[in-house]
């Protein structure tokens, strides 16, 4: 028996006895960069599309732009809220697509529970069982920080990313091209966050992948922590020389690199 998606809800609900080695878990994230590239030539135009409109199989197979808009529209009406709202009993459905608006607003910025809560005018308690939901539902993950020195560095502090761009996209603005926003650097970033998770699912003992944020402001998008290896990486829409001294100064072994849209596609 192979149960995928809106099935894993289903069964989660009724069974109530235990698959202990009996069930093997796969986590099949849309598709990667290395993988869309055995099949269509990935030159820079097309990798601003990908950006804009997603990784979802039927997104990227889909041959027009119009098809590509009605594909993510469908997966994000459909898969987001009436999955959800049917297996999961949601008594506020509109309280749910207000979070998942302002969490869409805030990715790569510190969330804060409570300023989301009063945004959308509900308990705080409401805020984190949505959020839990919309994790287990493999739409957002929550990245939380990297301190092994918390009188310097944010040790309980998270953010937000969505395991596929064009469902965040599609939530605040599906149809301005990547090159023209204002956001467009925050949009390579959680592209390069569900990257990072997607080479994280063919791992069997997979790293942590935090960010680094001192009090002091300073601060780098990504930190991938396997055992005692460290790795960090900085994002940035063009390129630039980034310095990543500070952090080397307490981290003197850890790997750094930057990363732009065109050293990636």
């Amino acid at each position: 028996i192979i149960a995928t998606g809106s099935s894993s809800f289903d069964l989660a609900n009724k069974i109530i006895e235990p698959m202990t080695g009996r069930a093997f878990e796969f986590e099949l994230l849309p598709l990667s960069i290395s993988e869309i590239k055995k099949s269509i030539n990935l030159d820079r135009d097309k990798f601003l599309e990908l950006l804009l409109y997603g990784f979802y199989p039927a997104v990227v197979a889909a041959k027009s732009v119009v098809e590509k808009e009605m594909e993510i529209k469908n997966i994000t009406t459909n898969y987001l809220y009436k999955d959800i709202f049917i297996f999961e009993a949601i008594k506020r459905p509109k309280a749910l697509e207000d979070i998942l608006n302002a969490l869409a607003l805030q990715i790569g910025q510190l969330v804060s529970v409570r300023e989301v809560s009063k945004v959308v005018g509900v308990s705080r308690d409401t805020v984190e069982r949505y959020m839990r939901l919309l994790e287990q539902s493999y739409i957002i993950k929550r990245v939380y920080s990297f301190s092994n020195n918390p009188r310097k560095e944010l040790s309980k502090a998270f953010k937000v990313y969505f395991l596929d761009i064009g469902i965040r996209n599609t939530l605040v603005d599906i149809k301005r091209v990547i090159s023209a926003r204002e956001d467009k650097g925050f949009v390579f970033e959680n592209f390069f966050f569900s990257e990072l998770s997607k080479n994280n699912t063919q791992e069997i003992f997979p790293g942590k992948i935090m960010f680094w944020r001192r009090r002091d402001g300073l601060e780098i998008d990504f930190i991938k922590k396997e055992g005692v290896s460290v790795s960090a990486y900085e994002c940035k829409w063009k390129k630039q020389d980034v310095v990543f001294s500070k952090f080397l100064t307490d981290y003197p072994n850890a790997r750094t690199e930057e990363v732009n849209p065109e050293n990636f596609y």
